[in-house]
């Protein structure tokens, strides 16, 4: 469940300013503290405009402008002076970078902010080919299509969740560190090359796959398992999944678990938060928010139409 105000720095995308680690901003609209055992971190920032000292990164931070443009002056090794920030543009600080910011006006700064623990972004991006760790640069510039609707659609499912165990985020996130690495160039990230397209699951790996996620709908899934399940790397998993199914992994699992729901609402006499509970949701309001996504209605009314 996304959570408001302030957390924990152990929750919290967090910078080294002086000798104190602290948030890197002051008012976190919403944020996930499950996935920071994911080595992830997701959170929606709206703040006044403001002056931020010197501060270094302690995460590799993604963050997507989503608010009215705004001035900034901006002193970095990498970029220095007086510029726009624009709705899309997306700014890359990579843990142990340097910058200082000044807002100016008074327009909020609002948008969405993507964390990796380093390791686990070096996982992921070493899990694409098995080649060295990637070398990330602090940029500052209009994001890449392919970027800016990854984290406009993460930034969606942040507030809207399709699970309560956040795998779609899980998914979104692992996709935006793939989508990074390819293009290196554009985003000045060194990355490695993605894994080839085209690859597919083998039958028996889609066998076990599928058999893993319908054993286990009333638990929480996470794209680890099944890349494990798979014997594949979290990259090469997601793509191979989706050449061999057709859909992500994630639309694959709310696929399953609403059509196991359509069986139990048919041909049980559960009530809905039974339902809920037994496919994996520990509220009845976010199944039913899910079930109408899916198939036009609510489950009551699902079921009253029998």
């Amino acid at each position: 469940m996304a959570h408001q105000g302030v957390a924990g720095l152990s929750d919290s995308i967090s910078v080294r300013q002086g000798t104190q680690v602290i948030p890197i901003v002051s008012n976190v609209v919403h944020r996930h503290p499950c996935l920071v055992a994911r080595g992830l971190h997701v959170e929606h920032h709206a703040n006044e405009p403001t002056e931020y000292p010197e501060r270094e990164p302690q995460q590799h931070n993604l963050y997507l402008h989503t608010g009215p443009a705004v001035q900034a002056e901006i002193k970095s090794p990498e970029f220095t002076g007086l510029r726009w920030v624009r709705p899309g543009d997306f700014w890359v600080m990579p843990q142990g970078s340097r910058h200082s910011v000044r807002f100016q006006g008074h327009t909020r700064v609002e948008g969405v902010a993507l964390a990796f623990d380093p390791g686990r972004f070096e996982t992921l991006v070493q899990s694409a080919d098995g080649s060295c760790s990637t070398t990330i640069v602090q940029s500052l510039a209009a994001s890449p299509p392919r970027i800016e609707h990854l984290m406009r659609a993460l930034a969606y499912e942040s507030l809207e969740p399709s699970t309560e165990d956040h795998f779609a985020l899980e998914c979104i996130a692992t996709a935006i560190a793939l989508a990074l690495s390819q293009h290196a160039r554009a985003t000045t990230i060194a990355a490695q090359p993605a894994a080839k397209s085209g690859a597919r699951l083998a039958p028996r790996q889609l066998r076990a796959v599928q058999a893993y996620i319908d054993d286990h709908l009333q638990r929480s899934i996470t794209l680890a398992h099944l890349a494990e399940t798979a014997g594949l790397s979290s990259f090469h998993f997601l793509r191979a999944f989706k050449q061999s199914v057709g859909v992500t992994p994630c639309q694959y699992v709310i696929e399953r678990r609403m059509e196991r729901a359509r069986c139990l609402l048919i041909n049980s006499t559960l009530s809905i938060a039974e339902i809920a509970i037994h496919i994996g949701f520990e509220h009845a309001s976010h199944f039913s928010r899910a079930f109408s996504r899916a198939v036009g209605m609510p489950p009551s009314t699902f079921r009253s139409s029998l």
